[in-house]
């Protein structure tokens, strides 16, 4: 155990720097932008919706189902699949530690980073929604507390579960894609337990719990069937783990064999 965690953290100090210069980190940059540049051009083309209208509506149609899977997915999927394709992981298993050690380590670098940037594109996004002229609700923390915990919690979640999948195939961001808005996009909205096995709804499940009023306008926000939000925390946490699990389980037993 002290040499996973010793080898872990070696892993995670020489691939944070790597990280903060990468392209993938400039492109997740860019993309956790995206919602606050869209609600300034809106607060300076219209003002009919309030702040905290323009800041629910959009905090969930873009930065939680859209921005935050896709974040989540890109700089996950390069815990393993980025060694692969530098032709770096041959040297990493020769050395004497853990092989589970570049899967955690790797993927702590990314959640810093993802945290990061999450964090940043959010609170932009916020302050552009602060800009809206209408009346209606304000941004209070009803409206921001649930924000950053949704799109935090789910960008370690799905980072988690695209780092694990390059454990198990080639492509991991494929079918993370796959899942996160095809399978998810068709579960999270289906009637009855279906919606327990996404991601999306323990997200929707922490806003429920802790936001305020005007999240009850959002589409997709307005049903009942929520579980609590320590529940739905607590399921985020564990997918987490067991994924982090499985992937470490995976990458200690597979043979990869790189092509010249």
């Amino acid at each position: 155990m002290r040499a996973l965690a010793r080898s872990s953290w070696l892993i995670f100090a020489t691939s944070l720097p790597r990280l903060l210069r990468s392209r993938r980190a400039l492109l997740v940059l860019l993309l956790a932008l995206v919602p606050a540049v869209l609600a300034w051009i809106a607060s300076k083309l219209t003002g009919r919706s309030s702040p905290g209208e323009m800041a629910v509506n959009g905090g969930w149609l873009l930065l939680v189902q859209v921005v935050t899977p896709l974040a989540g997915l890109i700089l996950g999927s390069a815990a393993v699949a980025e060694e692969v394709e530098d032709r770096t992981l041959t040297y990493l298993f020769t050395r004497p530690m853990p092989r589970a050690a570049l899967l955690i380590g790797r993927w702590s670098a990314i959640a810093v980073v993802l945290i990061a940037i999450l964090a940043v594109g959010t609170w932009l996004f916020l302050v552009a929604a602060g800009g809206m002229r209408g009346e209606g609700p304000p941004i209070d923390a009803g409206v921001t507390r649930p924000l950053f915990t949704a799109a935090l919690a789910g960008g370690l979640a799905y980072s988690a579960l695209a780092a694990s999948l390059g454990a198990f195939v080639k492509s991991p961001i494929v079918v993370g894609l796959g899942y996160a808005f095809a399978v998810e996009g068709f579960l999270a909205n289906l009637p009855g337990r279906n919606q327990l096995l996404t991601v999306q709804h323990y997200l929707r499940s922490l806003i429920a719990a802790d936001g305020s009023t005007s999240w009850a306008k959002v589409e997709g926000l307005s049903t009942a069937g929520f579980v609590d939000g320590r529940t739905a925390a607590f399921t985020l946490l564990g997918i987490v783990v067991v994924a982090l699990v499985a992937g470490c389980w995976r990458l200690a037993r597979r043979e990869f064999l790189l092509s010249s």
